[in-house]
């Protein structure tokens, strides 16, 4: 007898699974990215340090960390069908708490914003590997791409969002728990029929433990995140010192994710051709220094370093999501290997907003700063080849992929 859950995944049509993950995934970034173009003003208006804004935009990376562990447990009991649909909800309620009238609770929405976000950021990739094991590069360049495409669209709307509703930030940042609503209603087919209990089996983490590329993957995961979101949540407030307004920097910012769009599809595809993926992976780190040294030094240019940002930004993630897929000793253990990668990765990447605001607050401007992501770049560097090392073993077992 074939068990009710695999006759509904037959019987769903492709394109409905597609269409709710592409809609899931355009809620996974909005209401991190359409956060720095209004930062000027939040700050100004709650009286905040450059160190403790830093803090307030480094909570939802925190939230990540710390809650991107239980995805696979939380599977044990619920399908992650059933998890996506309330963690979609967890989110929009978080949005809506963002408008609040006070600190205490825009902070209380920032950290559902980013519980719900932490756990979706586990359990759609690992859906994703499951439903199309055929077509796992190309339908990780199409969830990256709706990632990438959410976070440019909130930097690109967020001043004119604040600007049609009465110069209002906290309607702008509010607004996207329409969104969210919009992600649960596409994902409900997904969970009708489903059972409450995940019929896979859960591995042991010992077995992970084993896997040797689980660090490599891990450290590569973590540095690009703290460098792209360091600079998504701060570039903003750089170009405002230099002389730039608000909706000019909002503007750049955008174009600085809508260029990482073409690499969020085509990235994970070419990774999944080519012999050596270190070479995407050195390409995309001379794209980022290329661009944060740009910054640095043609600061009265800022297009051609927002460019070249987004262009080395919009490759290393979704090779960091490739390598977790492809490292996985087996099938069940992906979503291990992504909470591991994403809950300490984005623990580490949690600390750049934080330092970067600190560094600005001692060194009184942006060099230091700026130097600092240079730095972290050099070690996705490092870890990025230490992650593509050829195949090795897990308890006799090849390890998957050729990377």
């Amino acid at each position: 007898m074939i068990p009710a859950e695999s006759r509904f995944r037959r019987a769903l049509p492709p394109s409905l699974l597609v269409l709710g993950v592409v809609l899931v995934a355009v809620n996974l970034r909005p209401a991190i990215a359409g956060f720095g173009p209004l930062l000027p003003q939040i700050q100004a208006d709650l009286h905040l340090s450059a160190a403790s804004a830093g803090l307030l935009t480094a909570i939802p990376l925190l939230c990540w960390g710390l809650l991107a562990p239980l995805a696979p447990l939380l599977t044990r009991h619920w399908s992650s069908e059933t998890l996506i649909l309330a963690l979609i909800g967890v989110l929009g309620v978080g949005a809506l708490l963002r408008a609040g009238p006070s600190l205490g609770v825009i902070l209380t929405g920032t950290v559902l914003v980013g519980a719900g976000i932490a756990l979706v950021n586990v359990l759609l990739p690992s859906l994703v590997r499951r439903e199309f094991p055929a077509q796992v590069g190309l339908m990780l360049g199409v969830y990256t791409l709706a990632v990438v495409g959410g976070a440019a669209l909130a930097s690109a709307v967020a001043v004119p969002l604040q600007a049609m509703t009465g110069g209002s930030w906290r309607a702008s940042l509010g607004t996207w728990a329409g969104l969210a609503g919009v992600g649960a209603l596409a994902w409900l087919p997904t969970v009708f029929g489903r059972p409450h209990h995940q019929a896979d089996a859960v591995p042991v983490w010992s077995e992970l433990w084993r896997n040797p590329y689980a660090w490599p993957v891990t450290l590569f995961m973590g540095t690009q995140a703290l460098v792209f979101f360091t600079w998504l949540a701060w570039l903003p407030r750089v170009w405002h010192d230099q002389g730039l307004s608000a909706g000019v920097g909002g503007g750049l910012l955008s174009l600085g994710n809508l260029v990482q769009l073409p690499f969020a599809l085509l990235i994970p595809i070419l990774a999944g051709r080519v012999r050596q993926p270190f070479v995407l992976v050195m390409l995309a780190v001379a794209l980022v220094l290329a661009g944060l040294l740009w910054l640095l030094y043609v600061p009265a240019a800022p297009l051609v370093g927002i460019l070249l940002l987004g262009a080395g930004s919009g490759s290393t993630f979704p090779l960091a999501l490739y390598l977790i897929s492809v490292r996985a000793a087996f099938p069940a253990q992906v979503a291990q290997l992504s909470g591991l990668a994403q809950g300490v990765g984005y623990l580490l990447a949690a600390g750049g907003p934080v330092a970067f605001g600190a560094l600005h607050d001692r060194a009184g401007g942006w060099h230091v700063p700026l130097w600092f992501l240079i730095g972290v770049t050099g070690v996705v560097l490092l870890s990025g080849w230490w992650a593509c090392r050829p195949a090795q073993t897990v308890g006799g077992q090849p390890v998957q992929g050729e990377a």
